[in-house]
């Protein structure tokens, strides 16, 4: 009888370790559990998916976010079991051209994704009618001011047009000559080509047409940029701003208006000290050209994808609705400021009776993704833009013919 018991006692441990055995290890990848502001939200993140899914368990395998696209590619192609990543939004065109990544409509129920995201989100994951990317945050680069300085100016409303921008720049020259009335970036490819594109878009211009043809030198563009010359010419930008020198100059309290994310109000806070930084900065949505066209923003934000190395594409899927839904979504806006995509979400009071990040969602909903953003010479094209630009701003070149010239050389740059 001991004996039979003994054999029975081990052919139920040999079952259970089969079992615990028989439990699958997923993968999800990328860089903020490496960072200690945001470890902690992904830990929970891991631990409440584990805690429901015994026999589909989720483990984090990160990299600082200066290896992660190149990791991603490199294990994905190699053959390492990868699941889910984190993402850049600027890195899907890169993953995209690796074919690496599982086309997310495939995998998840469309009516799902449509009755949970913005369009222009959705859209914003897609490349060649395909969803490869599930928007997770996103913000844009918008448009700040300081309505201290308006106030002073004489200003009454947020400038919605570009006449009525224009009408708030001259009142804030004539307030004070020592005031920059837009600390637009005039330096540094990273930001200026960004911020151009968004005033090429304002014009009903951009820098390649729906078939990817070049076409920064249309009437509309050279229009963009000649308004934008104008700026200089009426001593209401400067030259030789960066991103950091507009924040710097903000929080000196000598800028009326620049472009920034939406972070902006935490780094005033930071550079200056100040408890109520509301009343010297409020986002804004970037004034149109006509009564009626939509206000124009660059997006940049995180994506979750799945890769095609996953081992189980049903859990995985499971786990990126897991990482978007409503109660966690809000819990990484309240701990890390990053603003929530899937409408649920948005939707709560917490989101939406906080001032700040409800204007910020207004401007977001107009996004789109940098136009260099999808060729893999990305940073070579900014600086042919960066350069053109600033040549017609110096007067070395007419508009026309920094334009022209930024055509010639995109033309080249993407056909060698």
């Amino acid at each position: 009888m001991k004996r039979y018991l003994a054999v029975v006692t081990m052919l139920l441990v040999l079952v259970l370790s089969c079992t615990v055995g028989s439990a699958k290890e997923l993968v999800w990848s990328g860089w903020s559990g490496e960072e200690a502001a945001t470890k902690p939200m992904i830990e929970k993140m891991l631990a409440t998916w584990n805690a429901e899914h015994p026999d589909a368990q989720f483990a984090w395998v990160g990299w600082p976010w200066g290896n992660t696209l190149e990791q991603l590619i490199i294990r994905s192609q190699g053959g390492e079991a990868l699941d889910v990543a984190q993402i850049d939004i600027r890195w899907l065109t890169a993953l995209a051209e690796a074919d690496v990544l599982v086309d997310l409509s495939t995998v998840m129920d469309k009516a799902w994704l449509e009755g949970n995201f913005e369009e222009s989100y959705l859209v914003a994951g897609q490349i060649d009618g395909k969803q490869l990317g599930l928007p997770w945050t996103l913000a844009s680069i918008g448009m700040v001011f300081n309505p201290s300085l308006l106030e002073q100016a004489g200003v009454e409303e947020v400038p919605a047009t570009i006449a009525e921008f224009e009408a708030a720049l001259e009142a804030l020259k004539n307030l004070d000559p020592g005031i920059i009335p837009y600390a637009a970036t005039t330096k540094d490819p990273g930001s200026m080509s960004a911020d151009f594109q968004a005033w090429l878009w304002t014009f009903g211009a951009g820098v390649f047409d729906d078939n990817g043809n070049v076409v920064i030198n249309s009437d509309s563009a050279v229009e963009c940029l000649t308004w934008f010359k104008s700026l200089l010419d009426r001593g209401y930008i400067r030259m030789d701003v960066s991103r950091f020198d507009a924040r710097e100059l903000y929080a000196q309290n000598v800028v009326g208006f620049y472009d920034d994310a939406v972070m902006c109000n935490g780094i005033l806070k930071t550079n200056t000290g100040l408890d109520n930084v509301d009343a010297y900065i409020e986002p804004m949505l970037r004034p149109v050209l006509t009564d009626g066209d939509a206000p124009q923003s660059k997006l940049w934000g995180h994506m979750l994808v799945m890769l095609k190395s996953t081992t189980d594409s049903q859990n995985a899927a499971a786990f990126l609705q897991h990482v978007v839904g409503e109660e966690l979504a809000l819990d990484y806006f309240v701990q890390a400021g990053m603003l929530p995509v899937v409408q649920a979400a948005v939707n709560n009071p917490i989101v939406q009776d906080d001032i700040w990040a409800n204007k910020w969602l207004q401007i977001t909903v107009y996004g789109r993704m940098g136009e260099t953003e999808g060729h893999a010479k990305a940073a070579q094209l900014d600086t042919i833009i960066t350069e053109e630009v600033q040549a017609a701003l110096m007067g070395s070149k007419t508009p026309k013919k920094a334009l022209d010239d930024a055509a010639r050389r995109i033309e080249l740059a993407i056909r060698y």
